[in-house]
């Protein structure tokens, strides 16, 4: 029998809804320029309010998972989604900054609770022979309402911040009552019990870190990186002996003995890894170097979310064996690894023309590894640990994204600045001039901003954009060095997972 409507539209539906997850930021930090200037927000108050949401997320998506499976999953997702609605709400009408962030930091720990309870619904609305076609189809829902709603909130944010900042309510808003239409009761275990040292442990151990690593720019050695960044290892490394520890953790500690579990981990920090470096480099070079404007960027960039998004459902479709699922991510890898070689080439007056394919490489090289990571961190999930354990699936991918974002802008500076002095001395200019210029230089790279070329000769403009190019071509060749190393290691954890799994099996016979 051929399943009931509902059923078959309940994976494009959970797809949308997860879609807002990665909308909501979007929006938010497109906005957050008019919004800074608006409530006058200056400084680490603006820098705040540019990662409030994100760290509110890490710190409560495995307290969201734990919830959607001591509750009824279906009832939490309404509450999450009425939670986006009034925290993106508050934002929106906030008369000044303290409201702003209040609202943010609602709106973070919401998205992320839809995203993961979407996501862990998946295994409840889909059989398990189905399991790589539905999220094939779940991923491309999440990537199309994405590029969709992004571009929406970019045209709105020209007009109006707080307008912008009503896209993500009115989506939620539309869903809400479609939401018991479309998905069935999903059964709740009123015996779980709150692990609260493990929820609270790991919830500092994100927090510290993602705050350490958006400090990374400043430099690996500065206080404002080691501090909080090694603080948050240690605490992860106690949140691990608490666990060891506990009869009830929030999911058992032997899964990172399991190497299908720990395959799905290390290709998810690779692929989050790789995407926040080609997302925001490229990003930047279009917009710092060729002069885009943030409309022609997001425009740009379509390739990329395209590739990405399509390349989910072929992906999930190839799904079934173990052996299936090692190539999947053995293709991906490859896939992702020559579009970043290819990036390495990029110079400053590279064509677009000539970056294309490099984003079709990459795009289609993310959706191959991330189907088959996603379908095994629903299969690796013990009975009464699917919402915690499917939630990991984002805090692993925060902390690749995050180390992505914050390394890529370190190594453009140190790339760029290698050989800047030599460069700007054969200029031919005066001492004093060359300094006012190197250090000029300098500062663009280390803020990401151009703009202090104001007023520079035509030669000055051009060594900059050279600069800037050559620091990111370098980046590029060791993101790619790098990726293709945790590809490699995952892919290795994979074939030992497997055999684990062949020993149970040839066990249990």
């Amino acid at each position: 029998m051929s399943p009931p409507p509902t059923r078959a539209l309940a994976v494009p539906f959970l797809g949308v809804l997860a879609g807002l997850q990665l909308i909501d930021p979007s929006v938010a930090n497109t906005a957050l320029v008019k919004a800074g200037q608006a409530l006058e927000m200056q400084g680490a108050t603006l820098a705040l309010a540019a990662s409030i949401s994100t760290l509110a997320q890490a710190a409560t998506v495995l307290l969201m998972g734990f919830l959607g499976d001591r509750l009824e999953r279906r009832q939490v997702l309404m509450a999450a989604l009425v939670m986006l609605i009034a925290g993106d709400g508050i934002a929106m009408a906030a008369p000044h900054a303290g409201l702003f962030l209040l609202g943010r930091a609602v709106a973070g720990i919401a998205a992320g609770a839809v995203l993961v309870l979407s996501f862990a619904a998946i295994g409840v609305v889909s059989r398990p022979d189905q399991l790589g076609k539905a999220l094939g189809v779940w991923h491309l829902c999440t990537i199309t309402s994405f590029i969709a709603a992004s571009l929406m909130g970019g045209l709105l944010a020209n007009s109006s911040w707080r307008l912008a900042l009503g896209l993500v309510p009115l989506v939620a808003l539309l869903c809400l009552p479609w939401l018991p239409v479309l998905l069935p009761p999903m059964p709740a275990n009123a015996k779980l019990r709150p692990d609260w040292p493990g929820l609270i442990s790991i919830a500092g151990a994100m927090v510290l870190f993602l705050s350490g690593v958006s400090h990374a720019v400043k430099g690996f050695g500065s206080p404002q990186f080691l501090v909080p960044t090694l603080s948050g290892m240690v605490l992860f490394g106690v949140h691990l002996l608490i666990e060891r520890s506990r009869q009830e953790p929030i999911f058992p500690v032997a899964l990172y003995r399991r190497g299908c579990f720990t395959a799905a981990i290390v290709s998810g920090i690779a692929g989050n890894f790789a995407w926040a470096v080609v997302q925001l480099q490229t990003s930047n070079f279009w917009q710092l170097v060729q002069h885009f404007s943030t409309a022609q960027v997001a425009l740009a960039q379509l390739p990329l979310l395209v590739c990405c998004a399509v390349g989910a459902v072929p992906a999930g479709r190839l799904m079934g064996s173990s052996r299936r699922t090692t190539q999947l991510m053995a293709a991906g890898t490859v896939s992702l690894v020559l579009g970043l070689l290819w990036f390495a080439a990029i110079r400053a007056d590279s064509s677009y023309s000539s970056l294309v394919m490099p984003m079709v490489l990459v795009g289609s090289g993310l959706a191959f590894m991330a189907v088959p990571q996603a379908a095994l961190f629903v299969q690796e999930a013990p009975p009464g640990s699917l919402g915690p354990v499917t939630a990991f699936r984002t805090t692993s991918g925060q902390f690749g994204f995050a180390l992505g974002f914050a390394a890529s802008g370190a190594m453009v500076n140190g790339f760029g600045a290698a050989n800047l002095h030599e460069q700007v001395l054969k200029l031919g200019s005066t001492t004093v001039w060359s300094s006012e210029l190197e250090a000029k230089v300098r500062a663009a790279l280390g803020s990401g901003r151009l703009s202090h070329a104001k007023g520079l000769p035509a030669q000055a403009l051009q060594l900059m954009s050279d600069t800037y190019a050559s620091g990111l071509a370098g980046t590029m060749l060791v993101t790619a060095v790098l990726v293709g190393l945790l590809g490699a290691i995952s892919l290795l954890l994979l074939v030992i997972g497997h055999q684990q799994k062949a020993v149970e099996q040839g066990a249990r016979a």
